[in-house]
């Protein structure tokens, strides 16, 4: 049995080693084929790449007769290129050149003049107290003596008492004299200024004043020589340390440019007024947030500018029986109770004049561009009566915002009101900023009043302005976020000046106040602090008087008043889109129509996101091209009923032929009246785009197209119809010849529109 299972086994190891030898045997055929298959191949890749080589090789002198012929070519343009490149290059050069060297004249006339004015004020501080100095020695006490002597003489013509006076004498039934000088006076002149005074009081029908007549005498070692008498809140300053001072302002002020310093110093003191100086003074009582109650200063104006101790001015506001309340235009932390104030004489007023141009400046026309001082000779009271009606013509020249859903559906005029409302971003500024740029080379200067907006959104404003070349014609006024609520209030008040300026000089003006909802918050904070009491909404009973007397200034002159116009476009932000809130309804009352921005609009990609019927332009078609009018006649209407077919074809019901054709036009208007920001549009073009689509033109034209489809069109109209421009721009109806043409022009267009 063991053989038999020996047999068996050698018999399958046979069996296994025929099969691993057949099976080998094909692994290794088929390598090998494999392997002759890889080298056949390589063989005819090696015997193509040697027909190639020997193609190649043949070719080479064709081939390399073309490429000397391709870089000679390529050598001859490059030459060209860098010799045109280089020509401009020295153009370029030349105009930077110049430009550089006109803003170098410029910048170093102004540091001319800011180290002068340095030089000039620390000379005349430097002079003053040598002066102060020089007079106090022994040898000129005679000469003291004689000043004041001379000043008890001229009191008889200077003393002159105020209606303000007058009425505090005559409630208080006496009255207070300081005299101070720099030395004992004699008592025989003291006697006779006493009476100098009760003489005028009597004059004046004050016997009661004059009866009780309190006078105090004080030695005041600073006065250097002379007297300082003070009646009542007047000051009467016959002193050397006032006379001196004069001078050492007169001085610090002078700009002689082609004198010595020393010559125009001699011709300021030897030009002095040997005079008194009269001014009235009060007394700080109290200050908080920006406001200070001053007592004294009886006569004093409202809107009067007074100084303050360290150079700080404030406006008068509030006048009350026995003070005024103050708003402080500046820094008021060294501002304290029992400092004195000085009254000027003058209503807040600002620099005006074409140095303005190109500027930006704050409320009180300070610049805050880097640019150097201004040097303007000129200034206005930031408040001044608005024109009368006789003063006033019909408003009829059209102001163009170059966006076609203004110009077309809510036209504005030169010497117009324009109120621009909506939510916040939701475009009021960008339209404002687009019109502005529209107005380049129409002869407009253009001011935008940036009331309550943080600097860095300011100087984006200026920065667009710069780069599409409109701060040549612009002027900006900031009062930014950062700074106290007076000048956030006044600030609309000092651009109306500037542009008052240039209106009755005959020029058109477009002024912006962006926004006077933020002058409305800072009047009211400031009425608040002055204890006046709210009414409606917490704001003052007479902030609606706070915008009339604002925009009232804006109109279109007669030419026997000059003849020139300022339009104004205000901005105002509603909240939640109420339209009905007070402020509102304030501007909306005062202004000739509104812009009403809306933000479902808005967020569904209509810009400008102009609510057609919440949007209207009282002066309306007076103020249209005669071509616009023509065409967009009832653009208002079709766009109105779109709207109202839309809203119903929400609901999903079936829409007659009729509707559906009305939607569908009315979605291409639509979107033909949408415009990217920054791109103002001719006039000339607006009435080709909007008759294009009146006409039903563009009804085949894919919503997506439409953009596309109207550049290509005013292309093809300017090229086919050049004298339609001219046509247009001169205000006349297209007649109907011209009609013809440009349907016959629009038409080959769109068949060929692919």
């Amino acid at each position: 049995m063991g053989g038999w299972n020996i047999f068996y086994g050698l018999i399958n190891f046979a069996i296994l080693a025929v099969a691993l030898f057949f099976i080998g045997k094909k692994i290794l055929i088929k390598g090998y084929q494999g392997h002759r298959d890889q080298i056949s191949d390589a063989l005819k890749q090696s015997e193509a790449s040697l027909e190639n080589a020997k193609k190649l090789r043949d070719e080479l002198p064709e081939t390399e007769a073309r490429g000397e012929a391709e870089r000679a070519e390529i050598l001859s343009t490059a030459e060209a290129a860098a010799a045109a490149g280089a020509r401009r290059a020295r153009e370029a050069d030349r105009e930077n050149a110049e430009e550089i060297a006109e803003e170098a004249e410029k910048s170093l006339r102004h540091e001319k003049l800011r180290i002068r004015r340095e030089l000039n004020e620390k000379a005349g501080e430097e002079i003053t107290a040598a002066a102060a100095e020089q007079l106090k020695r022994p040898e000129y006490a005679e000469k003291r003596a004689q000043l004041a002597e001379r000043f008890a003489h001229s009191l008889e013509q200077q003393l002159k008492l105020t209606p303000g006076e007058q009425m505090s004498i005559r409630s208080q039934g006496s009255v207070k004299l300081i005299i101070r000088s720099a030395e004992p006076l004699d008592e025989v002149l003291v006697e006779h200024l006493k009476e100098t005074v009760r003489d005028h009081l009597r004059a004046a029908g004050l016997t009661a004043g004059a009866a009780h007549l309190s006078v105090s005498t004080e030695i005041d070692e600073s006065l250097v020589g002379g007297i300082c008498l003070k009646l009542g809140d007047t000051v009467y300053d016959g002193s050397v340390a006032g006379l001196l001072q004069r001078a050492r302002n007169r001085i610090s002020h002078a700009e002689n440019a082609d004198t010595e310093l020393i010559e125009a110093l001699r011709q300021e003191l030897s030009g002095l007024d040997r005079e008194p100086d009269v001014y009235q003074t009060g007394t700080v009582i109290s200050v908080s947030d920006g406001i200070c109650r001053v007592s004294g200063v009886s006569d004093a104006m409202a809107g009067e500018l007074l100084e303050l101790e360290g150079g700080l001015r404030g406006m008068v506001m509030d006048l009350e029986k026995d003070n005024v309340g103050v708003v402080l235009l500046g820094n008021y932390d060294s501002i304290q109770e029992g400092q004195k104030v000085r009254r000027t004489g003058r209503i807040i007023e600002v620099p005006v004049g074409e140095e303005l141009i190109g500027r930006v400046v704050d409320a009180l026309g300070n610049p805050l561009d880097g640019a150097g001082e201004l040097h303007t000779t000129e200034t206005r009271p930031i408040e001044s009566p608005a024109p009368g009606v006789i003063s006033r013509k019909s408003v009829s020249v059209p102001m163009q915002t170059g966006i076609k859903a203004i110009d077309a559906l809510v036209p504005i005029g030169r010497g117009q009101r324009e109120l621009i409302i909506g939510d916040r971003q939701t475009g009021k500024t960008a339209i404002a900023l687009d019109t502005i740029i529209n107005q380049k080379g129409k002869d407009m200067i253009c001011i935008y009043v940036a009331i309550g907006q943080k600097e860095s959104t300011v100087a984006g404003v200026v920065k667009t302005l710069r780069e599409y070349g409109a701060m040549e014609y612009s002027i900006v006024v900031s009062a930014s976020a950062s700074e106290s609520a007076p000048m956030l209030y006044i600030a609309p008040y000092a651009g109306a000046a500037m542009g008052e300026y240039f209106m009755y000089k005959g020029r058109d003006v477009l002024i912006i106040y962006d926004d006077l909802s933020k002058q409305a918050v800072a009047y009211r904070e400031i009425s608040l602090l002055l204890h006046r009491p709210p009414g409606r909404e917490a704001f003052p009973g007479d902030v609606f008087y706070l915008h009339s007397r604002l925009l009232e200034r804006a109109a279109r002159l007669s030419p026997e008043a000059g003849g020139g116009s300022m339009t104004a476009l205000p901005i105002i932000e509603t909240q939640a889109g109420d339209i009905s809130a007070y402020i509102p309804t304030n501007v909306i009352s005062i202004t000739d129509g509104q812009i009403f921005l809306e933000t479902d609009l808005f967020n569904s990609g209509i810009r400008p996101a102009i609510n057609v019927g919440l949007s209207v332009s009282r002066v309306g078609g007076s103020a249209q091209l005669g071509a616009m009018k023509q065409v967009a006649g009832r653009l208002r209407m079709d766009l109105a009923q779109y709207r109202e077919l839309a809203a119903f074809a929400q609901f999903g019901s079936d829409l007659d032929k009729a509707t559906r054709q009305s939607l569908h036009r009315g979605d291409r208007m639509t979107e033909l009246l949408k415009q990217g920001q920054y791109q103002p549009m001719e006039a000339s073009d607006q009435v080709v785009a909007i008759f294009a689509a009146n006409e039903g033109f563009a009804d085949g034209v894919e919503l997506k197209d439409i953009a596309r489809y109207e550049k290509g069109l005013l292309s093809w109209v300017r090229e086919r119809f050049p004298s339609l421009h001219d046509v247009i721009m001169s205000g006349k109806k297209l007649d109907g010849e011209q009609l013809e043409k440009l349907r016959a022009v629009i038409g080959e267009y769109t068949e060929n529109f692919e």
